[in-house]
């Protein structure tokens, strides 16, 4: 076997014994260097970033316990904010010899930086001649994937980020986009999909810009109805844009880069007393219009303000008697790989708005996926097994006939509804365990009462 290639490179102003891994799309040092070497200046820097999940080649998973953002010195040139993984230390002398590891995320960038700079004769520059020539074949590899790509190569754009992108009835909007790490910055050609996007969305050939790894692609709803989004969905492909030819007397020159500073003044959504009194009712007399509003008014702040405003009362929680208390526990139902991101965005969702939380409760409820009729998700939970321990009760339901006679010389008649019908009574602190339900991404239980499987 021929000796570790590596060499020491400037991290955070300290020299690092790196590993130059062209295949690791990642940048990592031990635990051991990190507590040695940046735990004075980087303990409090440190972030934790649960999301991600690091395997290496073999697919076995890599323990980590968070990251650094430093500048790294490449080629006498400094790029700051890099990230590095702080990973366990592995097995054997080896981690202690080479406890860095450099991957493409600092080697692409530090490539892109040097062709901006010196553009083709980017390995003629003296930077690069003097470079360790684990350095240089790192960068002549980045060249061959970025310059050399061949011509007409496609890559798919996603819909990017861990929550659902919601486009308004009768707009366009411009949804941030993943691409292939060869688009990391520039101008590319976007082509949708000959199947078109999902809910009859619309999106046209055209130039985008791609700054960072993230494209924004305008999209159409030609329809009425509000259309979701959802991660990891493919809007199209991207490939190079390249001038073919120019129309007579048309030259093609530098492209000027202008700051634009703008100001959207929002108008504040109509508070409920604003909608009372913009209310027409022009079947009523003066006084009775006079005596509807003033009971509007005294029970305004039982109406949504909004969509999200669902409200939650503080009159009553819900209990959960059980005829006895051995926990109910079953295993999660498999979900089809293809919905992991769209479960994902519900329960970030149902976190987010505190209507769940974390759990490590003895029960466990399996969650069931069921579609819509507008086609999209809705996740339920499977409480059948807990329903059939849950002890009755024996309170009497009111009869439809004597609330029908209550209505007798009645002349006005109203209705009301819920803004939702569920997620508005909390659960008692004791008995929300009793809620908890497992999926793939861990266990959870309900603040508020859900709607129930039965």
């Amino acid at each position: 076997m021929s000796t570790c290639p590596h060499l020491d490179v400037c991290i955070g102003g300290e020299l690092v014994p790196c590993l130059i891994d062209t295949g690791s799309m990642v940048s990592t040092v031990t635990e051991t260097f990190f507590l040695r070497h940046f735990e004075p200046q980087g303990q409090d820097q440190m972030r934790s970033c649960q999301w991600l999940q690091l395997r290496a080649a073999n697919g076995l998973s890599i323990p980590y316990v968070g990251y650094l953002e430093l500048e790294v010195e490449l080629c006498r040139k400094t790029i700051p904010g890099c990230g590095i993984l702080i990973v366990k230390d592995p097995p054997g002398p080896m981690g202690s010899r080479v406890p860095g590891v450099l991957g493409m995320n600092v080697l692409g960038r530090c490539y892109r930086e040097l062709f901006g700079q010196h553009g083709p004769a980017l390995f003629k520059a003296t930077s690069v001649l003097q470079a360790p020539t684990l350095v240089v074949e790192a960068l002549q590899q980045c060249h061959q994937v970025e310059v050399e790509l061949p011509s007409g190569q496609l890559s798919p754009v996603k819909v990017r980020g861990g929550r659902a992108f919601r486009v308004p009835g009768g707009t366009m909007k411009l949804i941030p986009s993943t691409c292939s790490s060869i688009y990391a910055h520039g101008m590319v050609l976007f082509e949708p999909p000959e199947s078109g996007l999902p809910a009859g969305l619309l999106a046209l050939p055209a130039l985008v810009r791609v700054v960072g790894g993230t494209a924004s692609i305008p999209v159409v709803n030609v329809s009425t109805a509000d259309v979701l989004l959802f991660p990891r969905t493919l809007l199209g492909t991207l490939q190079h844009a390249h001038v073919v030819s120019l129309p007579a007397g048309v030259t093609e020159v530098p492209s000027v880069t202008a700051t634009v500073s703008s100001q959207i003044v929002l108008e504040p959504a109509p508070s409920i007393q604003e909608q009372i009194e913009a209310l027409e009712l022009p079947a009523l007399s003066t006084s009775e219009w006079g005596q509807v509003k003033a009971l509007l008014k005294r029970y305004q702040t039982v109406f949504s303000a909004h969509d999200g405003d669902l409200g939650c009362t503080k009159l009553l929680s819900h209990d959960i008697p059980l005829v006895d208390e051995v926990p109910i526990r079953q295993r999660y139902q498999r979900i089809p790989p293809s919905e992991y991101e769209v479960v994902k965005a519900h329960i970030h969702q149902l976190l987010d708005a505190q209507v769940i939380r974390e759990s490590c409760s003895p029960f466990a409820s399996p969650i069931v996926l069921v579609k819509k009729k507008d086609g999209s998700l809705r996740l339920c939970v499977d409480y059948r097994q807990l329903n059939a321990k849950t002890r009755k009760e024996a309170f009497p339901l009111p009869r439809i006939e004597e609330s029908l006679d209550a209505l007798a010389g009645a002349k006005w008649f109203s209705t009301m509804d819920l803004a939702s019908g569920y997620n508005q009574v909390p659960v008692t602190e004791g008995d929300k365990a009793k809620t908890a339900f497992c999926t793939p991404f861990g266990l959870f239980e309900w603040n508020r009462m859900p709607f129930w499987v039965m």
